[in-house]
């Protein structure tokens, strides 16, 4: 019995823990579409890519060509409406944009997009000395020893293109998610500190109010089982968030909403949880320091678990579920 007690104290700080990391999710979207942070750092990862040719960023043709320009938005904010850069490029975009300007580089000899891979191979000849010419160079050589047969060649060389976007894309992903980590971990300070998110003193209170363990266990099983209703749900919800992207985020915000009002709903069933500083008891005298001590433990415990995010406690609530069904029905069976 104990040890169902004690998950059931688990779930119910897993269920706070998802309801604020879904919380900074919120404030992490906020201050990307304010500051067009995922925007900027995805064209200064293609802009680092294309280099510089005579002085001129192919960068900037790349931006101003109509097949990105279409991918911008127009966001409206009340009086102004603001045009929105694109959050995101698919490698076959990039591919087929980048050749585009690349063929207006030579004039003399322009690349012909449309021709052979041997045309194209010539015509990166052409280009003058640069960074991207020697990636291109190095695209080709690697093109020509990996395929057999001449008449794969254009279809390797789209290949290696789009693998050699995506790895640049990855890269700058991962610097992404760091910046959004770093956020999340600001917000997680922000919102346990001011709602007074003391993991120490929850767990004390659900240990010892059984009707406050049932209230999150409730919650949980509910959360569990809509997601397990379909088994893509949970995974959908999860890449959504881990990704950070405006539109996916943005699609994923009904279910966001859904989730956080059915929290509300079934947390609000006859049971509370010390939050905030208004019900604080500090002491005085020589208690002061160890209160102050314990207080700091249980702010920091629960500013890590924060920082853990959303798709990690989405994870670690299923997994935890499981394990109680599992322990339930085997104390069921033996008596």
């Amino acid at each position: 019995m104990n040890i169902l007690n004690s998950l059931d104290v688990l779930i119910g700080l897993i269920v706070i823990y998802l309801v604020l990391g879904l919380a900074c999710t919120v404030i992490n979207e906020w201050i990307d579409a304010t500051l067009h942070v995922r925007a900027a750092q995805l064209r200064k990862g293609i802009v680092k890519m294309l280099s510089t040719i005579d002085g001129k960023s192919l960068g900037d043709d790349f931006f101003n060509h109509s097949m990105v320009k279409s991918l911008e938005r127009d966001t409206n904010y009340g009086l102004f409406t603001r045009q929105d850069k694109p959050t995101y490029i698919s490698s076959r975009t990039f591919r087929e944009t980048l050749l585009n300007i690349l063929k207006n580089v030579v004039q003399s000899t322009p690349i012909n997009v449309d021709g052979t891979f041997e045309e194209i191979e010539d015509g990166i000849n052409k280009l003058p000395d640069s960074d991207i010419k020697e990636q291109l160079q190095t695209i080709i050589s690697e093109v020509k020893r990996n395929t057999k047969e001449a008449t794969d060649c254009m279809n390797a060389f789209q290949t290696a293109l789009d693998k050699w976007f995506d790895e640049s894309m990855e890269r700058t992903s991962d610097w992404y998610k760091r910046r959004v980590q770093l956020w999340t971990f600001l917000s997680g300070i922000i919102f346990c500190t001011v709602l007074n998110i003391d993991t120490l003193k929850i767990s004390q209170y659900l240990w010892q109010n059984p009707e406050a363990r049932a209230a999150y266990v409730k919650a949980a099983d509910a959360i569990v089982r809509q997601t397990s209703s379909n088994s893509l749900v949970l995974d959908s919800l999860k890449k959504q968030l881990s990704n950070g992207d405006s539109l996916q985020i943005t699609e994923a915000k009904q279910q966001i909403d859904s989730l956080t009002n059915r929290l509300r709903t079934q947390l609000a069933q006859g049971t509370t949880i010390p939050m905030g500083w208004e019900t604080e008891e500090i002491p005085t005298g020589d208690a002061l320091l160890g209160y102050w001590l314990r207080k700091l433990a249980g702010l920091i415990i629960s500013i890590g678990a924060v920082s853990a995010g959303a798709p990690f406690w989405f994870d670690m609530l299923k997994k935890v579920m499981n394990i109680r069904s599992a322990l339930k029905m085997k104390t069921i069976g033996k008596e």
